[in-house]
């Protein structure tokens, strides 16, 4: 018996040494390949429109992001280090790479940091999550549409995703909570993901779904000399819109089906009369996000960045008679959040600056020349898709679109389904670093890296054949083409 329980332990023992020689070979791979392929960038020939600044942002670039996906780093240690780099090759001013700080979405998230801490900590984000599992039939499947729809709902009064993305953030991890579900489990991924996707993919059907649209519509009508409505722009997206976020959501349905059977509503509702009245810091948080809600509606008429009203919103926290924040409470927020964002936007600012931008829609031009107009859709589609692994998504529709647009008027074809395609690629996540709201949202802890991939690899296929099979057919019926 002793002799089996000593072999026993030599097997483990062996097992565990094998393992510990395999992480440390893949580590050694991982950090030869962040430093051969920059090298092997900087050694590719220069040409008169790749010049050297463009190699060396694609060399540090490169850098950055791999060590980011594959984590050698601390992902937050990266992105400010990114910026830095930028500095040290001279291919960015001080200024100029760390021009994100001066950036509203920066501030859109501190406020929001502090408005999803009082969700939480009041009590209120864990009402609010009994209430929608209550509501939406206690199912796995009825929770994820319910808090998609209330992304659906929100996203055409509220212009600043991000401001979004903060307000739902703390309410589906209530609902995780709720639920009893484990930090990175399948389920606790769906839920968090469900949230973000009911966001994300209904806002391509909005004018106001967020900055990046307005931005781009607005390259094209320097273009064009042609303003899109917010009306016209949902008559030619809000159907799709809806109908490819139902494809999302069915994705996380299929693919991040729990591993164990999520608690009835029986036990939820038991739940919900144990939380008793609405307490007083409840109902001053409520005030707050009726006064948020209010202010952030009428942007258009004060115009107030929602940034200002989400750092006002976190300033009333700390006031006499409020008392939902001090400085206790200050010391407990997420602070690495911010330096995130920030370097990860530094990307698409220094891609402008470097050229790399210009470059990108240069190469795209003669491809798309001689091309069908399904065969424009889709070169504009795929375009998008890749250029956010440089630019990021805001980046990318605050540069590229003017230069789809011109492309569009050589080939004879209206600008617009291009362009919208080309909005559509940008609308990829495959990892966190891509958009400062899925970084957000990710910071929670509550989303599996390897249950990210699962959803958002599949919704790039479906992406991409929606605009084929939906979308583009749609716009030719519409008269777009």
């Amino acid at each position: 018996m002793k002799q089996d329980i000593k072999q026993s332990d030599e097997s483990s023992s062996e097992n565990a040494a094998g393992d510990t020689k395999n992480k440390n070979i893949i580590l050694i791979l991982k950090w030869a390949i962040s430093i051969l392929v920059p090298v092997i960038i900087l050694m590719i020939p220069e040409t008169g429109t790749f010049t050297p600044t463009i190699k060396v942002f694609l060399a540090v670039t490169f850098w950055g992001v791999f060590c980011m996906a594959t984590e050698i780093i601390p992902i937050t240690f990266v992105a400010i280090m990114l910026p830095v780099f930028y500095i040290l090759t001279n291919i960015a001013t001080p200024a100029q790479a760390f021009g994100p700080w001066t950036t509203n979405v920066i501030w859109v998230v501190f406020g929001g940091i502090i408005l999803a801490h009082v969700l939480m900590t009041s009590g209120l984000s864990t009402r609010i999550a009994y209430f929608t599992i209550i509501k939406s039939g206690g199912s796995f499947t009825g929770i994820l549409i319910g808090i998609a729809l209330a992304g659906v709902i929100i996203n055409p009064f509220v212009p600043s995703l991000m401001a979004k993305v903060a307000m739902i953030s703390p309410i589906a991890v209530a609902v995780c909570i709720a639920l009893n579900l484990e930090k990175k489990t399948k389920a606790a991924s769906a839920v968090m993901l469900a949230a973000f996707l009911g966001l994300i993919s209904s806002r391509l059907g909005f004018l106001t779904g967020e900055a990046g649209i307005p931005m781009s519509m607005n390259l094209v009508a320097d273009v064009t000399g042609y303003t899109v409505s917010w009306a016209e722009y949902a008559y030619h997206n809000l159907l799709l819109s809806l109908i490819f976020t139902m494809i999302c959501i069915t994705i996380v349905i299929v693919v991040l089906r729990p591993e164990k059977v999520i608690e009835g509503k029986e036990g939820i509702v038991e739940k919900y009369k144990e939380l008793g009245p609405i307490k007083p810091a409840e109902k001053k948080v409520i005030g707050l996000l009726i006064m948020a809600t209010v202010v952030l509606l009428t942007d258009s008429i004060h115009g107030i960045s929602p940034a200002w009203i989400f750092m006002v919103i976190g300033l009333i926290t700390f006031l006499p008679g409020i008392n939902l924040m001090n400085d206790e409470q200050l010391g407990k927020l997420n602070f690495k959040i911010l330096f995130l964002v920030a370097g990860c936007m530094a990307i698409g600012s220094v891609a402008n600056i470097s050229g790399t931008a210009k470059w990108m829609a240069d190469i795209l031009a003669p491809l798309m020349a001689g091309t069908s107009p399904l065969q424009t859709i889709i070169m504009s589609w795929l375009f998008g898709a890749l250029s956010i692994f440089v630019l990021t998504p805001l980046p990318a529709l605050g540069s590229l679109p003017g230069p789809l647009a011109e492309i569009a008027l050589q080939l004879d074809m209206n600008p617009l389904p291009i362009v919208y395609a080309f909005i559509y690629g940008t609308d990829q996540y495959i990892l966190p670093y891509i958009f400062p709201g899925l970084l957000f949202i990710y910071s929670f802890g509550y989303i599996s890296m390897k249950s990210l991939m699962m959803v958002f690899i599949p919704r790039l296929i479906a992406s991409g054949l929606f605009i084929i099979l939906v979308a583009y057919p749609y716009w030719r019926l519409i008269g777009l083409l």
